[in-house]
């Protein structure tokens, strides 16, 4: 019944209500006519006979003979009656009765089932939070309820949650979920009664809260929040750390409608991302600014390959024994038609989150190995080192397309270097083993960039078929004045040459720094000190110029 609608349920209804007048109305004709009919041919009948008789005309008919039938008639109308009465009652009770029941029913269920699609329209199936369809309408309601009050802020804090696609990756989405439902509860406990507490989409939450000036300070509740969402979680035996990061925009200070206020926001997260981990950002002016720079710069990146854009440079890696060229690190430049050149800490990043490194960085890699290979038919020699991205390296087969951009470009794999991110390899361990494993058998040489900035583990590094350690140019530049830098790069080349790996420190621009790489022990540097990065042209000229060293 529950399937059966409101309008078929007043149709069978009316129908059987019809039907019932339809046939009372035919039966009680038929009875009445038949009354008439029987009662006329009677009094004919008697008629007939009187006049028969050769009576006087003047002789009355018998009274009680029509009194009697009137009686009859009387009596017929009446059982009629009753009869559609009783009809009627039976109708009522064991037809329409039952269907009005059923037809209430059905209306409760309806209003229920309204209810529910309500209910998730507006609402988060995992947390049972507002989702963002109702936050912006509650958003709204308190914006102009605090309009009124001159005493009174609204303050928005959109919460992420840093680091989260690693659960997702290495438990499974199910662990995911618990964490988000565990975060959820600890953000409704931090939340006031009156607050508006919503899940804005993924691992993103926003908390939207009236400010008096007899209420602590909104960084002390950011806090709160930050110091909160550290504590490890803990799900089926397993424990795991993370942290957040809030992005802060208030009313009516950074906005006027929701849109800007939830914008700004926003904005305000994304500093706070950049900044590092663990960190509340207030909005600011110039990030809109920032925004709409980044907007544009999206827009321009997706054709930039297409109209040819984009260009390889190559930074020398001199051996610091022979002092000469051993290899080049191919390095990626972006020749915008306005802006002019655009610095790859800009466009990265942009090109990491929409998906385009994928493109970008297969052209990088074939360029510079077809690039090396025209070198090698002049007669110059050397290894071209090309950076891999984390997306690379998690999305597709990245050994299929390494061996394919060697077949095509005729290079073989020991003029190949991979460099890789430090992150990468440590929050996947289990597929970034893999991995190596697989590019090791073409015969490419894998180097790990940035070395000492991330988690590093000796027990991890055992592990990975690793060739070469990339010193991080941050603890370059104190050498060879500052203990700290001093102690740790004497560290990293010590270990390295316990695991059997080559070393080369980044960022090197004076003699001094050169010198004390030497003393250490170190194998190649690259850097300012010998040559920036520079176009294929230039590089050509370079290594006509000066001696190759030996090549294996």
């Amino acid at each position: 019944m529950g399937q059966l609608k409101t309008t078929h349920l007043q149709q069978k209804i009316v129908r059987f209500v019809a039907v019932g007048i339809l046939l009372t109305g035919l039966l009680l004709s038929a009875v009445a006519v038949f009354q008439i009919y029987y009662e006329t041919q009677r009094v004919t009948e008697q008629l007939t006979s009187a006049i028969s008789a050769s009576l006087p005309q003047n002789v009355p008919l018998p009274k009680s003979d029509l009194t009697l039938s009137a009686y009859r008639v009387l009596a017929s109308s009446i059982m009629m009656t009753l009869a559609i009465l009783v009809a009627g009652t039976c109708l009522i009770t064991y037809k329409i009765r039952p269907l009005l029941r059923q037809l209430d029913q059905y209306n409760q269920q309806q209003q229920l089932s309204e209810q529910r699609i309500h209910y998730l329209v507006h609402h988060d199936q995992l947390t049972g939070l507002p989702n963002w369809s109702q936050l912006y309408d509650s958003l709204c309601e308190r914006m102009s309820e605090v309009a009124q009050q001159q005493d009174q802020q609204l303050a928005v804090l959109f919460i992420n949650l840093s680091r989260f696609k690693v659960v997702n990756e290495s438990l499974g989405h199910d662990a995911g979920n618990q964490v988000l439902m565990l975060m959820a509860d600890r953000l409704k406990q931090l939340a006031r009664p009156d607050d508006l507490l919503a899940r804005a989409g993924g691992d993103e939450f926003l908390l939207c809260v009236k400010v008096t000036q007899s209420e602590p300070p909104i960084e002390v509740l950011a806090q709160q929040i930050l110091d909160s969402l550290k504590q490890p979680f803990e799900l089926e035996g397993k424990t795991i750390y993370l942290e957040a990061t809030v992005g802060i925009s208030l009313f009516p200070d950074n906005g006027v409608h929701a849109d800007a206020l939830l914008r700004h926001a926003d904005a305000a997260l994304t500093r706070a991302r950049r900044l590092g981990q663990g960190r509340y950002q207030f909005y600011e002016a110039d990030m809109s600014e920032q925004n709409r720079e980044k907007f544009e710069l999206e827009t321009d990146l997706r054709g930039a390959l297409e109209r040819e854009e984009f260009e390889v440079y190559y930074q020398p890696q001199i051996d610091l024994q022979s002092h000469c060229i051993s290899g080049a690190e191919a390095l990626i430049r972006w020749n915008h038609p306005t802006r002019g050149r655009v610095s790859p800490d800009q466009f990265i990043p942009i090109a990491e989150e929409t998906g385009l490194i994928h493109a970008i960085g297969h052209w990088v890699l074939e360029e510079s190995c077809r690039q090396a290979r025209i070198w090698q038919e002049e007669g110059h020699f050397l290894k071209v080192s090309v950076n891999l991205s984390a997306l690379q390296l998690n999305s597709g087969d990245i050994v299929n397309v390494v061996r394919t951009v060697l077949e095509q470009t005729g290079l073989e794999s020991r003029w190949l270097e991979l460099e890789l991110t430090e992150s990468y390899l440590f929050e996947n361990f289990i597929r970034s083993a893999r991995v190596l494993k697989r590019l090791r058998l073409l015969g490419v040489t894998l180097a790990l960039d940035d070395f000492g900035t991330g988690y590093s583990s000796l027990s991890y590094l055992r592990r990975l078929t690793l060739h070469r350690l990339k010193i991080d140019r941050s603890f370059v530049k104190g050498l060879p004045g500052d203990p700290g830098d001093l102690a740790i790069v004497n560290t990293i080349i010590a270990m390295s040459k316990s695991l059997g790996l080559e070393v080369v420190a980044e960022g090197v621009e004076t003699a001094e720094q050169r010198q004390s790489l030497a003393k250490l022990g170190c194998h190649t540097y690259q850097g300012y000190l010998y040559a920036a990065p520079e176009s294929a042209f230039a590089f050509r000229t370079r290594l006509s110029d000066f001696k190759l060293a030996k090549q294996y």
